[in-house]
């Protein structure tokens, strides 16, 4: 009996590590770098976790106006704070938290010094894949982010 408890109760705590592990985490913020060409970014999508893609497909949808008139999400999803393109995408720190793993995508523009940020990827599995399920703008606080602007419209 005794060992039955201890399989239970090793199996509940592997399943239960939604963290991934640096090397992990960096190569999935890598991906999400590598997708911001395809289809002006809306290729990151793909990255998502269903609840994000979800929530990005009900806003797309809820728009009012388009790109002529500059109405919300005009420009697109806000897969990134800032939206012009830096030339050099990477991954950052990686930490754990609250049963996510955040990882730093950094963005640079190497000939232009003050114009590099910082957004942060919440990471999270789903059918034991990692899955971007938020992105902080930003190097710290989670006031604005990805979700946030999708509920409000795309502002």
């Amino acid at each position: 009996m005794r060992r039955f408890a201890l399989a239970i109760t090793l199996c509940l705590a592997a399943g239960a590590t939604a963290q991934a592990d640096e090397g992990e985490a960096t190569a999935f913020a890598q991906a999400f770098c590598g997708l911001r060409d395809l289809e002006d970014g809306a290729g990151r999508i793909h990255l998502a976790s269903p609840a994000l893609a979800e929530a990005v497909t009900a806003a797309l949808a809820a728009r009012t106006g388009g790109a002529a008139d500059g109405g919300p999400l005009a420009d697109g999803v806000p897969w990134q704070s800032v939206a012009a393109r830096a030339p050099q995408c990477a991954a950052g720190a990686v930490s754990a938290e609250d049963g996510t793993t955040v990882v730093e995508v950094r963005y640079a523009f190497p000939d232009a010094s003050g114009e590099d940020w910082v957004d942060r990827l919440v990471l999270v599995r789903h059918d034991g894949a990692l899955v971007v399920d938020d992105v902080r703008y930003g190097a710290t606080g989670d006031a604005d982010t990805l979700r946030g602007r999708l509920a409000a419209g795309g502002s």
